[in-house]
């Protein structure tokens, strides 16, 4: 799902958790160039070379696309710099993150601004694309969106003297430190833990659970319900190979 993120320390290895990465970044799709053109002036793309996200504005919405890493923050602090009129973060395909930790402190920084969230209705967000989803004040998801969550995993080698290994996160007690990193981000976004708790119980880190129209409800993801709405996107061909990349088939 995205909305946990790995604790360097305290959790060597935490495989595709909420805000992990569900999909492996793929050297030929995940930043997608060429498709992505501007519609306008009122456009503007930014396909930064030492970025998997790819940007684009419009009017006052900035659409997302590709996995989050550590050059996505700048990549969208310049963006919302840029254009003081953006008041929507609208995803349309983002599989994960490969930087947990700024994906979550860009998702904080999002809240402070009183910025929205959107995915729209052809799109999927998994992962650490779900955790910088839950930062918007208000959030929409419009009817037909896919959202993925599954566990983190906790992985060791045998460096400390124990034979290689790994273990969920839905075995670690509730109490385990390797629970703050996500647990608490989702306490702030959601006001209490349980979609955390639910996303990591849903599915192991090797596979990922689409959420059903009723879930999306009950954890509160979209603030007003399902929106029986449309939105398009400005990316084109791009945008295909990023949404065949994060899955499930529409």
């Amino acid at each position: 799902m995205s909305l946990f993120v790995r604790p360097r320390a305290a959790v060597p290895l935490l495989v595709c958790a909420l805000s992990s990465c569900v999909a492996s970044p793929r050297p030929d799709s995940s930043a997608p160039g060429g498709d992505g053109t501007q519609s306008g002036s009122s456009a503007s793309d930014s396909t930064p070379s030492d970025s998997l996200t790819r940007v684009v504005v419009e009017g006052s919405k900035l659409y997302l696309l590709g996995t989050f890493d550590g050059a996505t923050p700048s990549v969208v602090e310049q963006a919302l710099s840029e254009n003081p009129r953006i008041d929507t973060l609208a995803f349309t395909a983002n599989g994960g993150s490969i930087d947990d930790e700024a994906t979550l402190a860009l998702g904080r920084r999002i809240r402070a601004r009183g910025l929205e969230t959107r995915v729209i209705g052809d799109g999927a967000i998994a992962s650490g694309g779900v955790s910088l989803f839950l930062a918007g004040v208000r959030r929409t998801v419009e009817r037909g969106a896919k959202i993925g969550v599954h566990s983190w995993q906790h992985c060791w080698g045998d460096a400390d003297g124990r034979e290689p290994g790994c273990r969920q996160a839905s075995d670690h007690p509730r109490d385990d430190p390797g629970h703050r990193l996500h647990g608490d981000y989702t306490e702030e976004m959601l006001g209490s833990r349980d979609f955390y708790w639910f996303a990591i119980e849903a599915s192991p880190s090797h596979a990922i659970h689409w959420m059903s129209d009723e879930e999306i409800e009950r954890y509160g993801l979209s603030t007003d319900g399902l929106r029986d709405e449309r939105s398009s996107h400005p990316f084109g061909a791009a945008f295909d190979d990023e949404r065949a990349s994060v899955g499930p088939a529409q």
